[in-house]
Protein backbone atom coordinates (compact mmCIF):
# COMPACT_ATOMS: atom_id res chain seq x y z
CA UNK A 1 0.00 0.00 0.00
CA UNK A 2 1.02 3.58 -0.42
CA UNK A 3 1.54 5.36 2.84
CA UNK A 4 -1.39 7.67 3.38
CA UNK A 5 -2.33 10.32 5.88
CA UNK A 6 -6.04 10.41 5.09
CA UNK A 7 -8.63 9.11 7.49
CA UNK A 8 -9.79 6.13 5.42
CA UNK A 9 -11.54 3.34 7.34
CA UNK A 10 -9.32 0.47 8.34
CA UNK A 11 -9.49 -2.96 6.72
CA UNK A 12 -10.86 -4.37 10.00
CA UNK A 13 -14.12 -2.48 9.33
CA UNK A 14 -14.95 -4.61 6.27
CA UNK A 15 -16.89 -7.43 7.93
CA UNK A 16 -16.59 -11.19 7.77
CA UNK A 17 -18.61 -12.00 4.64
CA UNK A 18 -17.18 -9.24 2.42
CA UNK A 19 -13.68 -9.98 3.72
CA UNK A 20 -13.96 -13.67 2.87
CA UNK A 21 -15.39 -12.80 -0.56
CA UNK A 22 -12.43 -10.50 -1.21
CA UNK A 23 -9.94 -13.18 -0.18
CA UNK A 24 -11.62 -15.86 -2.28
CA UNK A 25 -11.83 -13.75 -5.42
CA UNK A 26 -8.31 -12.36 -4.91
CA UNK A 27 -6.85 -15.86 -4.59
CA UNK A 28 -8.38 -16.87 -7.90
CA UNK A 29 -7.43 -13.65 -9.70
CA UNK A 30 -3.81 -13.81 -8.55
CA UNK A 31 -3.32 -16.97 -10.62
CA UNK A 32 -4.11 -14.81 -13.67
CA UNK A 33 -2.67 -11.47 -12.56
CA UNK A 34 0.81 -12.66 -11.56
CA UNK A 35 1.75 -14.29 -14.90
CA UNK A 36 0.26 -11.39 -16.90
CA UNK A 37 1.91 -8.86 -14.58
CA UNK A 38 5.26 -10.61 -14.98
CA UNK A 39 4.95 -10.49 -18.77
CA UNK A 40 4.02 -6.79 -18.62
CA UNK A 41 7.00 -6.13 -16.33
CA UNK A 42 9.33 -7.83 -18.83
CA UNK A 43 7.91 -5.75 -21.70
CA UNK A 44 8.21 -2.47 -19.75
CA UNK A 45 11.58 -3.29 -18.12
CA UNK A 46 13.51 -0.49 -19.89
CA UNK A 47 11.08 2.14 -18.58
CA UNK A 48 10.69 0.53 -15.12
CA UNK A 49 14.41 -0.15 -14.63
CA UNK A 50 15.19 3.49 -15.30
CA UNK A 51 12.83 4.39 -12.48
CA UNK A 52 14.28 1.60 -10.26
CA UNK A 53 10.97 -0.24 -9.96
CA UNK A 54 11.35 -3.85 -8.88
CA UNK A 55 9.18 -6.78 -9.90
CA UNK A 56 7.75 -6.89 -6.36
CA UNK A 57 6.70 -3.23 -6.51
CA UNK A 58 5.16 -3.68 -9.95
CA UNK A 59 3.18 -6.78 -8.94
CA UNK A 60 2.10 -5.05 -5.71
CA UNK A 61 0.84 -2.11 -7.77
CA UNK A 62 -1.05 -4.45 -10.09
CA UNK A 63 -2.55 -6.33 -7.12
CA UNK A 64 -3.65 -3.10 -5.40
CA UNK A 65 -5.40 -1.94 -8.56
CA UNK A 66 -7.06 -5.34 -9.03
CA UNK A 67 -8.41 -5.03 -5.46
CA UNK A 68 -9.68 -1.52 -6.28
CA UNK A 69 -11.37 -2.81 -9.46
CA UNK A 70 -12.93 -5.74 -7.59
CA UNK A 71 -14.34 -3.45 -4.91
CA UNK A 72 -15.92 -1.27 -7.62
CA UNK A 73 -17.50 -4.13 -9.54
CA UNK A 74 -19.12 -7.40 -8.47
CA UNK A 75 -18.39 -7.06 -4.75
CA UNK A 76 -19.48 -3.39 -4.48
CA UNK A 77 -22.84 -4.16 -2.78
CA UNK A 78 -21.01 -5.89 0.10
CA UNK A 79 -19.17 -2.76 1.28
CA UNK A 80 -20.40 0.21 3.30
CA UNK A 81 -17.14 2.14 2.98
CA UNK A 82 -15.77 3.76 -0.18
CA UNK A 83 -13.65 1.47 -2.35
CA UNK A 84 -9.87 1.43 -2.18
CA UNK A 85 -8.40 4.24 -4.31
CA UNK A 86 -6.63 3.55 -7.60
CA UNK A 87 -2.86 3.86 -7.57
CA UNK A 88 -1.51 5.79 -10.52
CA UNK A 89 1.42 4.45 -12.56
CA UNK A 90 3.53 7.46 -11.56
CA UNK A 91 3.20 6.35 -7.90
CA UNK A 92 4.61 2.81 -8.33
CA UNK A 93 7.83 3.77 -6.51
CA UNK A 94 5.84 4.42 -3.32
CA UNK A 95 4.05 1.05 -3.28
CA UNK A 96 5.05 -1.02 -0.26
CA UNK A 97 2.55 -3.86 -0.77
CA UNK A 98 4.00 -7.20 -1.87
CA UNK A 99 2.31 -10.42 -2.92
CA UNK A 100 3.27 -13.22 -0.54
CA UNK A 101 3.75 -16.85 -1.51
CA UNK A 102 0.76 -17.87 0.62
CA UNK A 103 -1.59 -15.37 -1.05
CA UNK A 104 -2.23 -17.86 -3.86
CA UNK A 105 -3.82 -20.44 -1.55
Amino acid sequence: MIESTDSAPSREAIGVIPGLALLFVRGILLWIVIPLGFLAWVVFTPWLHGRRITLGQFLGWVDNNVVAARERSVLRPLFRRPPQPWIRACDIERVHHRIGKFDLY
